[in-house]
């Protein structure tokens, strides 16, 4: 049973890897827009908005998935994350720093680590990651997207291309107005 689970998680891998360029068409700005989910609070009136995640693969055969979420309350005020959960096999790599266009983040911080299924070819695992970045950081990254380089104890780096036309699409959503 746990060989078909991890088969098929596998193959879900590779079918979203399969065109794991780092351009977004145009035509997907719309799609980011639309797919990016608003959840308002009736208690608190805060208001959450989630993007869509993007799948890829990277060069140590790291499964990632990111996105972008923001909290926007009564008042307005806006705070950003980016969300990335990484999945990969052989050992935890423990990642600890994070430079955002080269520049260390200050505000990286790790939300969950957890070793999953083993079988002969070895253990999965995997780890989420938060990276707090600001509303005009992210208006001064929309005409190029921007790069997360990952960095893990374990020797083992990550790096994340966020794309401008999820920017624009996400931003357009948060914002309600054109990029």
């Amino acid at each position: 049973m746990h060989r078909y689970v991890l088969l098929l998680i596998v193959s879900l891998g590779l079918i979203a890897c399969a065109n794991n360029d780092k351009k977004i068409s145009s035509w997907e700005v719309n799609d980011v827009y639309q797919s990016t989910i608003v959840s308002p609070s009736q208690t608190t009136g805060l208001k959450t908005y989630t993007g869509p995640s993007i799948n890829s693969m990277d060069e140590s055969n790291t499964y990632q998935m990111f996105n972008l979420k923001a909290e926007q309350t009564k008042q307005g005020t806006k705070s950003f994350e980016l969300l990335v959960h990484l999945t990969y096999f052989s050992q935890m790599r423990y990642y600890d720093a994070a430079n955002l266009e080269n520049v260390p983040s200050t505000t990286f911080k790790v939300i969950s680590r957890e070793a999953g299924m083993c079988e002969a070819q070895g253990c999965m695992f995997k780890e989420l990651l938060s990276i707090q970045v600001s509303d005009a950081f992210l208006k001064d990254h929309i005409k190029n997207g921007f790069q997360l380089n990952l960095s893990s104890k374990a020797g083992v780096s990550s790096t994340i291309f966020v794309p401008p036309q999820y920017l624009q699409g996400y931003l357009k959503a948060v914002d309600g107005r054109n990029y």
